[in-house]
């Protein structure tokens, strides 16, 4: 069993310390998961804007298209669940500011 590598900040970003076979030190970046996300959302939305259904079918290789069938239930029910919670957040509405010289009022006259 091999030890984890051991994470260091580097300039403020997260990166992994691996050693290489030759004993050198590597610093291997560490993708942030909000970028991660971002860039699988605009990956995945450029493929469905490019490749219809139809042909994702005829031309997707047979495993491709097993591991989709396998994987997606499980990644479709995470997103479900994200999306529930982020709509749910945004649903409840902003309290009004409790000091009322904060209130805005319209003028008379």
């Amino acid at each position: 069993m091999t030890a984890a590598a051991p994470s260091v900040t580097v300039d403020g970003n997260n990166r992994w310390l691996l050693v290489n076979a030759a004993g050198m030190a590597l610093e291997v970046p560490v993708d942030d998961p909000s970028d991660r996300f971002l860039e699988l959302i605009h990956d995945l939305e450029d493929l469905a804007n490019s490749v219809t259904v139809e042909r994702a079918l005829a031309e997707f290789d047979e495993t491709t298209l097993q591991v989709f069938w396998k994987k997606w239930p499980h990644i479709s029910r995470w997103n479900g669940r994200l999306w529930s919670r982020l709509s749910a957040d945004l649903a409840v509405a902003s309290a009004p500011a409790t000091d009322s010289e904060l209130h805005e009022t319209g003028g008379s006259g």
